[in-house]
């Protein structure tokens, strides 16, 4: 039951950031989502949540594959939470910090299980 309500309070977080994010917003996310993935890259620990950041970022990114808007905002959603150092569980604290940070983009990647899949049928190499 614990992990049907750490669900449902991950939805609503999502929820709510998507919600409050606005298409002309996604030039900045997306500027300051690069800059962070690269600091937080460096940390060993943050492995996963670097690889999951760099699919949705590339999904943002790529002018060829379409996404509906309700797609782009939990994405968008998903990075705004990423980019507030005082989440959940503030960023500053040494490898904890990013811990929330993993659990939201990791439950966004498996909502989106199929866009990615079809994300990465589209860029392959021909």
């Amino acid at each position: 039951q614990s992990k049907d309500r750490r669900l449902k309070r991950q939805n609503l977080m999502i929820k709510k950031y998507a919600d409050d994010v606005r298409p002309e917003d996604e030039e900045q996310i997306l500027v300051r989502t690069e800059r962070r993935i690269r600091s937080v890259s460096r940390l060993h620990a943050a492995s996963t949540l670097v690889r999951n950041l760099g699919v949705l970022f590339r999904m943002m990114r790529d002018q060829t594959f379409t996404m509906s808007w309700p797609t782009r905002a939990m994405i968008l959603g998903a990075l705004v939470y990423f980019l507030i150092p005082t989440d959940a569980t503030p960023d500053y604290i040494p490898v904890l910090g990013y811990v929330d940070d993993t659990l939201i983009v990791g439950w966004v990647i498996k909502r989106l299980a199929r866009e990615i899949e079809r994300f990465k049928f589209h860029s392959r190499p021909l």
